[in-house]
């Protein structure tokens, strides 16, 4: 989350990479993963992303909390506020960095919704997780997340680990046009870690399919108008309406679409008008609203007694 909030605001122009933040004592003084940052010394904003998506520095987070936000109880305030627009429901956060507390958390379903909106909503800046090495303070460190180095297709995300936690990962492959995510925590060693995860990657690759049932703004379907100017008007999705199944299951997947028949006039452009039903079996009903693609005037009423009539 700490990554997502500083996107946000670099993509805003709020800060530029270039942008140098002093390193407080208090970043210098945490413990755990670090960059070996120095207690006074300026680092640019593109150096702490790098020591964050790298060498998972909690003195880089801090770092960089700081400089956005003037303290990191500011910066937490922000990242859980963020958590709510993202309807990550499951998350708190206490601090950037990820150190331990009871009341700092996010379940794995939001850690893939939130890796998934950082890949959405700032593709430009996604390449600083693929990054291999860090070189900083004359130290040269190894990117955390090792399935970078195996020929398997993945280039991002993090890894993390705590006592309490485990050993875990989020991480993001591509083979051909198909992207997945995949998380796994609460292993108990690195080794565990790269493995279970490389399993999962290697596994849904291989046996499950991604398919583009209906595009963004394409025309799904054509209803009836009660007395309107057209007899008729297209139906569409607002985003493209994608299913992920199990090739087994390929013949077995149902999508049906219910609508208002008759909708009365006048209708707006952009008007709910209905839903589509994607049905995979061991899988949650998924539901997507049909919209009205453009505007119907209603008929005045000699026409509709024309129509009547006629």
């Amino acid at each position: 989350m700490t990554l997502y909030v500083a996107f946000d605001y670099l993509k805003a122009g709020i800060i530029k990479m270039e942008d140098k933040f002093r390193v407080s004592r208090k970043a210098w003084e945490r413990k755990g993963s670090s960059m070996f940052l120095k207690e006074g010394q300026f680092v640019t904003v593109k150096e702490l992303l790098e020591g964050i998506t790298i060498a998972s520095g909690n003195d880089a987070c801090i770092a960089l909390a700081e400089g956005i936000a003037g303290s990191e109880e500011n910066f937490v305030a922000e990242m859980n506020e963020v958590a709510q627009d993202l309807n990550l429901n499951d998350s708190h956060f206490v601090n950037s960095s990820g150190w331990p507390d009871e009341n700092h958390f996010m379940s794995a379903k939001d850690l893939v919704t939130l890796a998934k909106r950082i890949f959405t909503d700032f593709p430009e800046y996604y390449d600083l997780f693929s990054e291999q090495y860090l070189t900083y303070n004359d130290i040269v460190q190894k990117n955390k997340n090792l399935l970078l180095f195996h020929d398997i297709g993945v280039d991002g995300l993090k890894t993390g680990h705590t006592s309490a936690g485990g050993y875990g990962i989020i991480v993001s492959a591509k083979r051909n046009d198909r992207r997945i995510f995949a998380v796994v925590n609460g292993l108990d060693t690195e080794k565990e870690r790269i493995e279970e995860a490389k399993r999962l990657i290697q596994y849904s690759l291989n046996h499950f399919n991604t398919k583009k049932i209906f595009a963004k703004d394409s025309v799904v379907e054509e209803i009836n108008i009660v007395y309107g100017k057209d007899k008729k008007v297209p139906v569409t999705v607002a985003n493209d309406v994608t299913i992920t199944y199990n090739r087994r299951l390929h013949d077995k997947i149902k999508v049906r679409i219910e609508y208002k028949d008759m909708v009365p006039a006048p209708i707006k452009k952009g008007q709910e008008v209905g839903k589509i039903f994607v049905e995979i079996p061991g899988t949650e009903q998924q539901t997507i609203p049909v919209y009205t693609a453009n505007d119907v005037q209603k008929l005045s009423y000699i026409k509709k007694i024309f129509r009547k009539l006629f």
